[in-house]
């Protein structure tokens, strides 16, 4: 067949997958993060954070559900973090919780037609996913994903290493080419993709993100956090929240103070250069100066270059 171009696929394999598996595991989640987790059917796919007692992000996950296991995907050392914590709860409940990470790979094929590239005949709605292996095993199975997380369409292919790698070769013989760290994390901060350990944490209530309509449900039942973050979208607005910065300036580091009016208003957590002289950020700013288009500048040891908030569309700015 023809070579699928300009098609990258991604090696994120240092990402954290961890398994919930039983009769209980869906009721279980639900109690301890921010989305609708218990109407979820088998194929469907959610973002939710997994908040502290106040509120706070302890991790940020994207969840593919089947009938009874749900797998979560997220940042790098996240199941340092997330296992402990909800292992500790399980206490008379038929579910449990794996840290599948050292057995598993995740691979991510960004551009038009990914999911053709790996099997021609199948069809994936946005946020939804799929089985293409023919193992029943789901911690050795490989789910594909069509998630739209990233600035440009992407698949995520998250499973046992074996059935991963047989995509990942179908894939190489097929023209798709590797692509590199630097332009995955590209492709992460133009979306506003956040990171828990770089661009949030748990000094972080779960809106400060700014993925509210994505990943924070306030019909559900009760969950562990739910009260602040609950009068917290009572009061109306966030007193800082993340957002993307184009900066004109090629070389930013990671930390530089992002400035309004002459007073420090942020610091940059992410960063990534677009290979015009320019860079894209991710920082978490003070809301009066967040509106997107507000002009900011950023400061660094060469100097302060002129930065403007362009969230959520890169495109428009």
């Amino acid at each position: 067949m023809n070579k699928i171009q300009p098609l990258k696929c991604f090696n994120l394999s240092g990402w954290t997958q961890v398994l919930l598996s039983g009769p209980d595991c869906k009721s279980f989640l639900q109690s301890f993060c921010t989305n609708e987790i218990s109407k979820l059917c088998s194929g469907d796919v959610c973002e939710a954070f997994v908040p502290d007692i106040k509120g706070r992000i302890l991790a940020h996950v994207i969840v593919l559900a089947s009938d009874d296991s749900l797998r979560l995907i997220s940042g790098p050392g996240a199941g340092e973090v997330l296992v402990p914590h909800l292992t500790k709860y399980l206490l008379g409940l038929n579910a449990e919780v794996n840290d599948a990470t050292a057995t598993s790979r995740l691979l991510v094929v960004v551009g038009e037609n990914g999911l053709q590239a790996i099997d021609e005949e199948s069809d994936l709605d946005t946020n939804r996913w799929t089985t293409l292996t023919s193992s029943d095993d789901q911690e050795n199975s490989a789910q594909v994903a069509s998630l739209d997380v990233l600035a440009e369409p992407s698949i995520w292919i998250a499973g046992g290493v074996e059935q991963v790698e047989e995509i990942e070769s179908r894939l190489q013989a097929r023209g798709v080419s590797e692509g590199a760290d630097e332009e995955f994390e590209r492709l992460r901060i133009t979306a506003g993709f956040p990171l828990v350990g770089r661009d949030l944490s748990d000094a972080n209530i779960a809106q400060e993100a700014a993925r509210t309509d994505r990943a924070i449900s306030f019909t559900k039942g009760c969950y562990l956090g739910q009260e602040p973050i609950t009068r917290l979208d009572a009061m109306g607005h966030t007193n800082k929240e993340l957002r993307g910065l184009l900066i004109e300036n090629e070389d930013t580091p990671v930390d530089s103070a992002v400035l309004a009016e002459e007073k420090e208003v942020g610091r940059i957590s992410s960063v990534a250069s677009l290979g015009d002289g320019r860079s894209v950020a991710l920082a978490l700013i003070r809301t009066k100066f967040a509106a997107p288009g507000t002009q900011l500048a950023v400061t660094t040891k060469d100097g302060t270059f002129p930065a403007k908030v362009y969230w959520p569309n890169l495109e428009q700015s």
